[in-house]
């Protein structure tokens, strides 16, 4: 296994602690994902599904984004600020960071989605505070 040089474990610690601290605050959930502006997978929390499950929902997720992003923006409607996709049997939850990243939540039915956004926004205030305001 690679070692992380002292600046990356610094930053892959809070990184690490605050996907599975999302996971584990949302009962039925079975992901989380952190995607990037291109809705690539960058990394992800897991416990129901497998890791090649969970990049494929971040992989369809990314689709759902950017095809929301562009429809937002050609009617001039704003920022995306929460995406909520319910399927037969999961709930999608999608919150912007900057830079185009995206917090993904996906949890099972049935969803408690007040509890889920309001994690998700502790959640993202968090990783704002970690990666995005450092110098």
């Amino acid at each position: 296994m690679p070692s992380l040089d002292p600046i990356e474990l610094e930053v892959a610690l809070p990184f690490q602690y605050v996907l599975a601290n999302l996971l584990a605050q949302n009962d039925d959930a079975v992901g989380v994902l952190f995607l990037d502006d291109t809705g690539e997978t960058v990394d992800f929390a897991c416990s129901d599904f497998s890791p090649y499950q969970m990049r494929v929902v971040g992989a369809y997720v990314g689709i759902y984004l950017r095809q929301t992003e562009r429809f937002v923006t050609s009617v001039d409607l704003g920022a995306t600020r929460f995406l909520h996709v319910e399927k037969d049997s999961l709930h999608i939850y999608t919150m912007p960071l900057p830079d185009g990243y995206y917090l993904v939540l996906v949890q099972r039915r049935p969803a408690l989605t007040a509890k889920a956004r309001r994690t998700m926004e502790s959640a993202c205030a968090e990783l704002q505070s970690e990666l995005f305001t450092r110098s």
